[in-house]
Order: C-alpha cells, then structure tokens, then sequence
C-alpha cells in the first residue's frame, strides 16, 4: 500500500486564503520567512493530529518519507504521535514543494505587478510547462517524483509506505502512476486540488490487464473531522 498525504493547513494557505476572500491588493503574502520554514496554523496541527489517529486503521506502515520543509515536518510529527507503531522516518529532499523561483512569497497581484513579463510567459507558456527563473514548472517535479517511486519499489517492495509531501507533489504521483497527461493535470488541479492533509492511497491490484500494479483507491480523502479538532490549550 502507498498512501501520499498532503501536508495540513500551513500559515501561507491561511494568509492566501484570507486575501482572496478580501479581495486584497497586497503584493506580498506577508510572511517574513523561507518557504521551506512556513509552519502550520494551530487547526492544520489539529487536522493532522486527528489523520495520524484515523490512519491507525490503514496500517501498521512500515516506513514514512517526509519532505524536509517545516509544515510537512510537523505534519509528521502530529501523525507520529497518534500512530500505534512508529514507522521507520526518511525526509527525504525530493518529495520537497515545487520550486518558485523569483515569485515566492508574491500575490497573483503582485506576480503581475512586480513581473509582468513572466505573467506574460506563462500565459503563453503554460501554467505546467512554465518554469519561473530559478524555479520548477511541473514538468521538473515529475522528474525527481519519478525517482522517488523508484526508490520506493526497489527498497520497500511489498511493504506499506506512508508519504507526506506537497500538493505539486501529489499531482505528480497522479500523473506517473495513472500516466495522466497535461489536460489531465491541469484539470484535475483546476477542478478538485487536493485539499490540506487529504490523502491519495493506491494499493496493490489489477489495470488494464496488469496484475501487481499500483491501482487509485482514494483521492482527496479527508479522515478528520472539523468539528472535533483540538483546541489549543490556553495560555
């Protein structure tokens, strides 16, 4: 079994978020750090917290790779504490978000203020295939997810791997195992993006003939529940 989680509700999806519900005109998201430092809010921790617990009933999972940014950091580390068995931990750099290059950080306001020319370019180009200067258009994380289910079939054959990652990320496992293509993808973000700390699980099955193949169960699965999340304790 595979299972590819989405990390919980980060800061940046907050703040995203709240700007578009407003209208806003900032060019900045507002968050004085790294992306890979972006944390999750306290109801992302809780979202995670209360997966890690439901996701006793998928395992017991044999391994968990973990892409090193922060929010998918903590994300494991909520699962972690609710899993009955503790999994051996890999992070592992080629699960880490797409690449943004010069537009981190920015609004879509601010991508066209601050560089029209690339807002330009990737109209042109394409939101899978362009690749903003010093970033990754979506074509290039395939490239690493690629590599990275090639370690998971020739180190874990048979076992039941956990992956917690990004929602690029996610997409490409969608587009190599399924062998999607850019419509496909373009699609399938536009229409049903994976939603914070959703999960995608193939198991092992038949395709098109195929037998020993790794066959979509679930997309977009969500095992907590608002209602009962966690409150923070007071201070």
């Amino acid at each position: 079994m595979l299972v590819v989680m989405r990390h919980a509700e980060s800061l940046a999806t907050e703040r995203r978020r709240h700007l578009e519900q407003v209208n806003s005109g900032d060019v900045l998201l507002g968050l004085d750090m790294r992306d890979v430092d972006v944390p999750l809010t306290p109801e992302g921790r809780g979202h995670a917290l209360l997966t890690g617990r439901r996701l006793n009933d998928w395992g017991p999972f044999d391994v968990l790779y973990v892409s090193p940014y922060m929010r998918t950091l903590q994300t494991a580390e909520e699962v972690l504490g609710e899993l009955l068995h503790r999994p051996a931990v890999i992070k592992e750099e080629r699960l880490r978000e797409k690449e943004w290059g010069v537009l981190e950080g920015l609004t879509k306001h601010g991508i066209r203020l601050r560089h029209p020319d690339e807002h330009e370019r990737r109209k042109r180009v394409g939101k899978y295939f362009y690749r903003p200067p010093g970033g990754e258009s979506y074509a290039d994380v395939n490239l690493r997810v690629h590599s990275v289910i090639g370690t998971l079939v020739r180190e874990h054959p048979g076992l039941r791997v956990l992956v917690i990652t990004h929602q690029v990320v996610l997409l490409s496992f969608r587009k190599l195992l399924e062998r999607m293509d850019e419509e496909d993808i373009l699609a399938l973000d536009r229409q049903d993006e994976a939603r914070p700390a959703s999960l995608l699980v193939y198991e092992l099955g038949e395709r098109d003939g195929r037998k020993g193949v790794l066959v979509r169960k679930h997309w977009n699965l969500v095992l907590y529940d608002r209602a009962a999340v966690p409150r923070p304790a007071a201070l």
